[in-house]
Formats: structure tokens, C-alpha cells, sequence
């Protein structure tokens, strides 16, 4: 076999025996989410990203259906989390409920949310 012969190494290729091999269009290596999650916290303002991924990516588990069906969380700052709901009356009820709200979310995501900020969602 030639050298004409011989396949031709590409150059983006990994050669890391660990790493997985992905088609990645630009030939960038793709990202671990965590990293992602953590650059899009920071955008988004959160202060503690570690402790408040949980609290975004945990968002329907902590709550529950009936609610994260009705509110979304929108950015932890200064352990104030603003949340976004879709009706008027959402806002009335997570008024009533944020005390209880914050303590469960202090046991499941961390002692990083004093109180909500509650914004009702514009129409499009």
C-alpha cells in the first residue's frame, strides 16, 4: 500500500480514546450540559449557579405538576426568585402559597431563596 494509497488523517478528528466520537457541524467538540446550563445561568444573572441549576432544572419536580404548569422560573438574584405566571390569578395564588413555596424549595434545592417576585406573563 502507497502513501497514495493510505487513508487521510482528518485533522479535527479526537483522538482521545475517552472521548465520543458526535458529528459536530464546524468541527467544534460538544459541550458537558453542565457547562452549558452554568454560561446561561450566569447570563441570566443567577448568583450561586451550582446551587440555583437545581432550582431551574429541578423546577417541576420541587412544585409539582399544578403548579409548574402555571409558573416558570425566570431568574434567582440576590435570593429573590422571579417567577413568571401565565394568568392573574396564578400571581394571587403563589402570593398565598410562597411562604410554603420557598421552605420546600430551601429542603429540596438549597437554602438560596428568601422570597418570590412574582410577574404575570404578557400576552403575545
Amino acid at each position: 500500500m502507497t502513501s497514495e494509497d493510505t487513508p487521510h488523517e482528518n485533522p479535527h478528528r479526537n483522538t482521545d480514546p475517552d472521548a465520543h466520537e458526535h458529528f459536530v457541524p464546524g468541527g467544534r467538540a460538544p459541550k458537558r450540559l453542565g457547562d452549558v446550563l452554568g454560561n446561561v445561568l450566569r447570563h441570566l444573572r443567577v448568583g450561586d449557579s451550582a446551587a440555583s441549576t437545581g432550582v431551574f432544572a429541578q423546577w417541576r419536580s420541587i412544585v409539582g405538576d399544578a403548579i409548574a404548569d402555571h409558573v416558570t422560573p425566570r431568574r434567582l438574584e440576590n435570593r429573590v426568585l422571579t417567577v413568571e405566571v401565565d394568568e392573574p390569578a396564578w400571581a394571587t395564588q403563589l402570593r398565598f402559597l410562597e411562604k410554603d413555596l420557598v421552605h420546600t424549595l430551601r429542603n429540596k434545592a438549597g437554602d438560596i431563596v428568601d422570597s418570590l417576585d412574582i410577574k404575570v406573563r404578557r400576552s403575545r
